[in-house]
């Protein structure tokens, strides 16, 4: 198959997840080209830097200037581009009825002139649903053809919801083949909005399980405990209040903690302010982002791995995690939260602990709870380990991504109008 994918930019160092897949995808004998909408500097990634090697000649982002004189500056070489690839009569497709506001900001010409080739495809995968808009649009003006598919992963069926409203994907929903969620919990909210339950079907984003081997540690002699949070450093992912729960427990408790934070982003001093205040300062060490491979050391060197996502207050919400889906398959004990799609991986006392999510007593609590049975310890991360086998390995979910393709080809095929042979053979004589 020929396939596109549409995401913000690539590579992004928090959604190596699309990386993952797109590498998966090309091992499995499939095209996959990588286009980037958004106007978003890409970040880099913390995947093997072979995998992403060999997908640069296959990724294209479209940037362009954010102020209007910027882009009327800019705006002959966009043209230029799009004209040198699809020839001149390919300017005639930038039609206003079609484009709209995309093309009064211009932001419709930058992404069109980042398509190269004919736009043909197999399928269309919006990696984000905030994107289909835009993939609508240039496969109604011919700069894309395919079947598009379109992925709800969390802001956009959370926070995009909350502040447009729940008739925000109504267009989408006739034009698009078919929809994937990552996990039970936005399924059920798409279906919730307008979305059709027939056409859609719930596909987590795999981790290479070969890069997180089942490693599970003896629990921690003495009274010393290592606790681990990774992520980015913003509201959303809690950890403000994992370190109001950690002081809390530190002060009712013999053990002496130590506290790694993994990750960056607009909370991070705030954050460390935090610490100093709650009396952490010398506890909790803040590393900035990491690669795959050292975040997996980190989690090898942890007791304790704490991913206490909460709704933020844009309504922003969390499907599991992959650092918890990493943390839970090297096999360490995890505490999470009833938060998204989280309890659909975390089940209390079988696979982790759980906590009321931005509840800084509850949270507390379970890492009382887990922390006083070190016992249990061996029997809970084995059962973690299989459930993200199950759920969440990397050929799994490609196996799952392929069959939703092929089925979305077939309802294509199936759709499609019946030849007129009687007339074809009007027109032959």
């Amino acid at each position: 198959m020929k396939i596109a994918f549409f995401v913000n930019a690539f590579p992004m160092m928090s959604e190596a997840f699309i990386a993952n897949s797109a590498a998966a995808l090309m091992d499995a004998g499939h095209s996959v080209d990588i286009f980037g909408l958004g106007n978003v500097q890409p970040t880099g990634c913390s995947v093997e830097a072979a995998a992403i090697d060999e997908m640069d000649a296959h990724t294209f982002n479209a940037r362009w200037p954010r102020s209007r004189a910027g882009r009327l500056a800019e705006l002959p070489s966009a043209l230029s581009k799009i004209s040198k690839n699809g020839g001149l009569s390919s300017l005639r497709r930038l039609r206003p009825a079609i484009y709209r506001r995309t093309f009064a900001d211009l932001s419709a010409v930058y992404q069109a002139s980042a398509i190269e080739g004919p736009g043909a495809y197999d399928i269309l995968h919006c990696q984000f649903a905030t994107l289909a808009e835009d993939v609508i649009k240039h496969r109604k003006a011919g700069f894309l053809s395919g079947n598009i598919v379109v992925n709800f992963r969390g802001y956009d069926i959370t926070e995009t919801v909350d502040a447009v409203g729940p008739q925000v994907y109504d267009h989408v929903w006739d034009e698009a083949a078919s929809f994937i969620a990552n996990c039970d919990y936005f399924k059920d909210r798409a279906v919730a909005i307008g979305c059709p339950s027939d056409r859609i079907e719930v596909i987590g984003s795999g981790i290479r399980l070969e890069n997180f081997p089942f490693e599970p540690a003896s629990p921690p002699a003495g009274n010393a405990l290592r606790f681990l949070m990774v992520g980015r450093l913003i509201e959303r992912k809690g950890f403000h209040v994992a370190l109001r729960a950690l002081a809390s427990f530190s002060a009712q408790s013999s053990a002496r903690i130590h506290v790694d934070i993994v990750g960056d982003g607009a909370m991070r001093a705030e954050l460390e302010a935090l610490a100093h205040a709650l009396g952490l300062g010398q506890s909790v060490r803040f590393h900035g982002a990491r690669t795959h491979s050292e975040i997996a050391d980190f989690i090898r060197r942890t007791d304790v791995f704490l991913a206490p996502s909460m709704t933020s207050a844009t309504g922003g919400q969390d499907a599991p995690v992959n650092t918890l889906k990493e943390a839970m398959a090297i096999g360490r004990p995890v505490i999470a939260t009833y938060h998204g799609g989280i309890p659909e991986l975390v089940i209390e006392g079988e696979t982790g602990a759980m906590a009321d999510e931005a509840d800084v007593s509850s949270l507390c609590a379970a890492i009382e709870r887990l922390t006083a049975a070190p016992s249990a310890w061996p029997a809970i991360v084995k059962r973690a380990r299989r459930k993200v086998e199950d759920m969440y390995g990397l050929d799994k979910c490609t196996d799952k991504l392929v069959s939703h393709y092929e089925k979305c080809l077939a309802r294509a095929n199936d759709n499609a109008e019946p030849v007129n042979n009687n007339a074809l053979r009007m027109i032959a004589t």
